[in-house]
């Protein structure tokens, strides 16, 4: 707290009992005992084909758990690969993408939707220095993901200006706009098209522009940031609503049969030091005490995310969503 009173949160990384990231993976990848009913902290669900509902998968988990691993141990190679990353702004898990993305060589298009553009391409000019592997492009993109222009300009910049094919996209960018059921307002209608419309917008716009290009063999990898939140918290506008509706994607991959698009959904928990948590963060140690629960790091959860791009898992989702 600050002689000013103001409250900041700094992470202390790694845990004392987590000193490795593989350390980390054991954790998170351990069947609990007690209770049971439990299932690991961070696992795969694979969808019925019986009941259509998202059961656990012990299989997909065991092949998610072995990419982490050789993330830690191997390292992956994005070179040759292109990926489309919103919502990267300092601090948050989508800059975090980004930078792994650097790491494995990949040329990564960012968009800020920051006022201060100049100021943005400098913190993306540091991002660049610190973790571009040779041969990594970082291509900075103004962007407002709750414009329908926006979105449409954006994928044409990529395939006809750039002239690059996105094997990746990561559409992770949100606005908190908080109100009860009582007080939506214009600012919860624009967070909806945001976090819900404007991202399905996106995926359709890039099919478009691959089937007019006669590319749909090579397929984009589109990871959804979903929620546990569907109203459970209360007062977050129409986040919970955005969240819930992403999930129709995975039943629309195959009635409307998509072609050369491959989709992975991330149900992230509650992760720290973000922009749209920053109010709960003091608050983190203590549910952990609790309920036993776990929170994460930034970092912890941008290293889960990157377990989905990994090339065996997009090669799953090839066959069905993930």
């Amino acid at each position: 707290i600050a002689t000013a009173g103001r409250i900041s949160h700094r992470e202390r990384s790694p845990r004392p009992s987590e000193p490795t990231l593989a350390a980390y993976v054991d954790r998170v990848s351990a069947m609990p005992s007690e209770p049971t009913g439990y299932l690991p902290l961070v696992h795969v669900r694979e969808q019925s084909a019986r009941t259509h509902t998202w059961e656990y998968s012990d299989a997909r988990s065991q092949e998610y758990y072995a990419c982490l691993r050789r993330q830690i141990h191997e390292g992956v190679s994005y070179a040759g690969c292109t990926a489309l990353v919103t919502g990267a702004s300092r601090g948050s898990i989508g800059a975090r993408l980004v930078q792994a993305l650097l790491s494995g060589g990949a040329y990564v298009v960012v968009t800020t939707s920051s006022a201060d553009y100049t100021q943005a391409t400098r913190y993306y000019a540091q991002v660049y220095r610190e973790h571009g592997a040779r041969g990594a492009v970082l291509h900075v993109v103004p962007c407002n993901q709750a414009s329908t222009q926006d979105v449409h300009a954006l994928v044409h910049h990529v395939y006809s200006t750039l002239h690059r094919h996105l094997d990746y996209v990561l559409p992770f960018a949100a606005s908190a706009a908080p109100g009860d059921v009582a007080h939506l307002d214009g600012r919860s209608e624009l967070a909806l098209r945001l976090l819900m419309t404007n991202v399905l917008r996106l995926v359709g716009a890039v099919q478009q522009a691959k089937r007019e290009r006669r590319i749909p063999l090579r397929p984009t990898h589109v990871v959804l940031p979903l929620s546990p939140n569907h109203g459970e918290l209360g007062g977050d506008g129409l986040y919970g609503e955005a969240k819930a509706a992403l999930q129709t994607v995975f039943a629309r991959w195959r009635s409307e049969q998509w072609t050369g698009v491959s989709v992975a959904g991330a149900v992230i928990g509650w992760t720290r030091g973000t922009a749209l948590m920053a109010a709960n963060d003091l608050a983190a140690a203590g549910v952990e005490q609790a309920t036993k629960g776990r929170t994460f790091s930034a970092a912890e959860m941008a290293f889960n995310l990157m377990g989905l791009v990994h090339p065996r898992m997009c090669a799953l989702a090839e066959r069905a969503p993930v």
